[in-house]
């Protein structure tokens, strides 16, 4: 429009170099799609990983953008790292975020999953992608080198040696990233393409100036590409410069170039605009208004990207992203100008902050040290899980923060705190708290001061653990402080029982009073639930069912695992249906169905794998692992557990020690009875200090049955004493039953003695379970699958999920899942990879 500004300076001489016109135009340079790169990235589709490496400006992130967009209805997700990122957990989230657009339900699911650290994580997330990725898909990982996290390095060298069908992974890289490229590329798994192969050669560099039309004579086509050596960023910079002066100048100094022939073209007003948005990885026109205050932001930005090749569009993600090269140069620029820094890196936070994209947020107001935002995005419902998402990130923020900046916003630190005592490191946590809590307690005019309290009395609870009753006392001040409101910071999704499939085993420490414990949280849980949002509900007919589990009661027991497993549902608390399905798995073992306990493990993998977390699943884990365990299914048990691999173990540690009960009964199927022993000292240095019960008996009985083997059935009884003390005096006998099988002989040793009585109680308990093992042990041979069943597992190793199979087979899910149960069942086995693999030994498929 007349009188109306562009985006390049008007003013003198400098009008004549900016608009040059071919043909009428403003000069675009049109890049070069050369067939000779496209063919080399054919092989992405070849291997696992594909790694791009070259210097900067050798247009790897353009080619390879063109590339998958050539191929229709291919699916791509693209993510760029940040400058320095070490923050994996906070990476994992924004890799998980690319994936999005794609498949929605696999982001969703790896997000809740979190990011896998251990082996059983690894195979875990392997697993979701193998069973969810049906479509070839192509996840670009750009600016690698800015990775310093190794285990995203291990995590990709896994994902290329696991070759999933399907997923193809680009690096794109200025460094050879910590992954065992030369052995990956040996074995087939991994493409190294380096930076002599995106070098412009004469003939391609000749094609692009003949293509903006120029016909470079062989002496200035010789000079150029003696000055660039193939640089391609450098041979873009020098066609700008020649469309303006005819002449091929020294192109050593690329930044330089990159100023006087583009930079420096555009007026004030735009240059102004650039500075202020280097500050950001990419933007929408809409953020561009917003960080830089100028309503013409966004019109400028698409007329430069529509004009210029190193500010680009893209359309995938609908941002728009800077070149390195011209970022680097802005940056440069941006440190040496009198711009308002800090104040324009607190109006980035402030635009990530308006669209909840909190972590983004509180890295910009770290950097502009506004730490007053920060603690107001801590005031916000859910922020505790920001340490878990991003901790290095937050924990550097509230490190660097003026201590009584932080006191002074209790609500935000407080809620710092809570998530470092439950998400993070427990004894820093406590340090804070007891520091923190002295201040707010000291303080008489401590704005909404019964508010606070009561946080801090929530919070110290977590601080009494095991100690049922004393916890309690805490909930009910919190409850009273609260005015019978609840907490502004705990939330009803945190894991109440810290990754333990069984509560009791958690807070009962006191001989003699497991009854009297589970009475006490049937009067005061009610008190936690509220002020807590929820979390906990039905934990009350969890532990009643787990008493009278453990005490032999089998019909009250049934009934209140019911009623907990309904009841947990009704707020979502996963960790207590655990527990419930738990509960009825074990008495289904005791009744010798077993059929309907290993049904029951089903439907808790499925109850953990609704919720993708981590410790859930290696709470069903570790549940899987006692019912197999107890049924005499070595194979069966989750290998972390059958091989004592605990640096696979993710659980909070309130729930640590537990998993030493599987461990232990994996040993004695293994009948290594020496081994036993040392466990046996193990699982009592770790249950001792807090005198756990329920792990002191199980250390008992498993010491009695290695000195069985080992000594004799004499040094057995004398061992198994202690365990039976601390079980008589809470009547406690199920732990014996489900162990008979190696303990009925010393058992009926002691029958005659003053144990006599609750021995028989024992005995008569496990009645039902040995006739079940009795129905199981004849089957030497396997029972050959019916015609079903092996449809069935036909179509799920062929990929297929449940709902599909139902639908290509004409039955219900519940038909499919029955015929499933039936052949793990048959085949021993308690998942479907290991059921394929039988089945396939036993020639039951082809």
């Amino acid at each position: 429009m007349p009188g109306e500004k562009g985006i390049y300076s008007d003013n003198g001489e400098n009008s004549r170099w900016v608009k040059w016109k071919m043909a009428g135009k403003l000069f675009k340079p049109k890049l070069l799609r050369r067939k000779r790169i496209h063919r080399i990235l054919e092989g992405i589709f070849q291997v696992p990983l594909f790694l791009l490496l070259s210097s900067i400006g050798y247009g790897k992130t353009t080619a390879v953008k063109d590339f998958l967009s050539s191929h229709k209805n291919l699916r791509f997700a693209w993510l760029s790292l940040a400058s320095g990122e070490n923050d994996e957990m906070w990476l994992w989230q924004k890799f998980c975020q690319s994936l999005t657009d794609i498949n929605p339900k696999l982001a969703k699911r790896l997000a809740e999953y979190g990011f896998p650290q251990t082996t059983v994580d690894l195979e875990r997330i392997l697993g979701l992608i193998k069973n969810m990725l049906a479509e070839r898909t192509v996840i670009v990982i750009d600016d690698y080198h800015e990775n310093r996290s190794e285990l995203m390095d291990r995590l990709l060298t896994f994902f290329a040696r696991a070759a999933v069908d399907n997923l193809h992974i680009v690096l794109i890289s200025r460094a050879l990233p910590e992954i065992p490229v030369e052995e990956l590329a040996l074995k087939g798994l991994c493409i190294e393409l380096s930076q002599d192969s995106f070098e412009f050669n004469e003939e391609e560099t000749g094609e692009l100036f003949a293509q903006n039309g120029f016909m470079l004579t062989p002496e200035e086509l010789d000079r150029l590409h003696k000055k660039t050596d193939g640089w391609v960023a450098a041979i873009y910079l020098a066609l700008l410069k020649y469309a303006e002066d005819k002449r091929i100048e020294d192109l050593k100094d690329v930044t330089r170039l990159m100023k006087t022939a583009v930079y420096d073209k555009f007026n004030r007003e735009t240059q102004d605009i650039l500075l202020k948005l280097s500050l950001l990885d990419s933007f929408t026109l809409d953020g561009a208004i917003f960080v830089t205050e100028n309503q013409r932001a966004g019109k400028l930005i698409h007329e430069i990207a529509a004009n210029n090749c190193f500010l680009r569009y893209d359309n995938k993600n609908r941002v728009y992203t800077i070149h390195a090269i011209l970022k680097a140069m802005l940056l440069d620029l941006f440190v040496v100008s009198d711009l308002d820094k800090s104040g324009l890196l607190n109006r980035c936070g402030d635009w990530f902050a308006r669209h909840d994209q909190r972590i983004e947020a509180v890295a910009l107001y770290h950097r502009s040290e506004n730490y007053a935002k920060i603690l107001d995005i801590f005031e916000l419902p859910g922020s505790s899980e920001l340490l878990y998402q991003a901790p290095r990130i937050i924990r550097g923020a509230f490190e660097d923060m003026d201590k009584e900046l932080k006191i002074s916003r209790p609500l935000a630190y407080l809620t710092y705190i809570y998530a470092c005592l439950t998400l993070e490191d427990g004894t820093e946590g406590a340090r804070l708290f007891y520091e923190a809590k002295a201040v707010y307690e000291a303080d008489g005019k401590l704005p909404n001061r019964d508010r606070i309290l009561g946080e801090i009395a929530l919070i110290e609870s977590f601080l009494q653990f095991n100690d049922a009753p004393l916890m309690n006392e805490y909930h009910k001040k919190a409850f009273t402080l609260f005015g019978g409101g609840s907490s502004r910071i705990s939330s009803s999704e945190e894991i109440f029982t810290f990754g333990s499939p069984h509560t009791l085993y958690l807070y009962h420490k006191q001989s003699g009073g497991l009854l009297s414990l589970v009475e006490t949280i049937e009067r005061n849980v009610d008190y936690y639930t509220h002020v807590s949002n929820g979390c906990g509900t039905s934990f009350e007919h969890v532990a009643r069912a787990e008493f009278c589990l453990e005490t032999g009661d089998l019909k009250q027991a049934e009934l209140s695992a019911d009623k907990a497993i309904f009841k947990a549902k009704t707020k979502n608390q996963s960790s207590l249906v655990i527990c419930g399905i738990l509960c009825r798995a074990r008495l289904a073992v005791l009744n010798g169905d077993f059929r309907s306990a290993f049904a029951l493990l089903e439907t808790l993998r499925e109850e953990a794998e609704t919720s993708g977390n981590p410790v859930l699943l290696n709470s069903v884990d570790i549940a899987t692992g006692y019912i197999y365990g107890t049924v005499g299914r070595l194979e069966s048990i989750p290998r972390w557990l059958k091989e004592g691999d605990l640096s696979c173990c993710n659980l909070f540690y309130q729930g640590m020690g537990i998993n030493y009960i599987v461990i232990g009964r994996a040993a004695v199927l293994r009948r290594s009875y020496a081994e036993l022993e040392i466990i046996v000292e193990t699982m009592r240095e770790i249950y001792r200090p807090n005198n756990h019960i329920f792990g002191l008996i199980f250390a008992g009985i498993y010491d009695a049955i290695a000195k069985k083997h080992l000594y004799g059935t004499k040094k057995a009884a004398d061992a198994l004493l202690p365990a039976f003390k601390l079980a008589r005096a809470d009547g406690i006998v199920t732990p014996f039953a489900e162990c008979m099988p190696e303990l009925e002989p010393i058992l009926k040793e002691m029958q005659n003695g003053p144990e006599g009585e609750w021995v028989c109680k024992a005995i008569q308990l496990a009645e039902g379970f040995l006739q079940g093992l009795e129905k199981i042990a004849p089957k030497n041979k396997t029972e050959p699958l019916t015609q079903r069943e092996t449809q069935v597992l036909n179509l799920l190793g062929e990929g297929f999920k449940r709902k599909e199979i139902a639908t290509k087979l004409y039955m219900s899910q519940n038909t499919v899942r029955r015929h499933l149960q039936n052949v793990y069942d048959k085949l021993g086995v308690n998942n479907k990879t290991l059921a394929i693999k039988k089945a396939k030994e036993l020639n039951f498929l082809s």
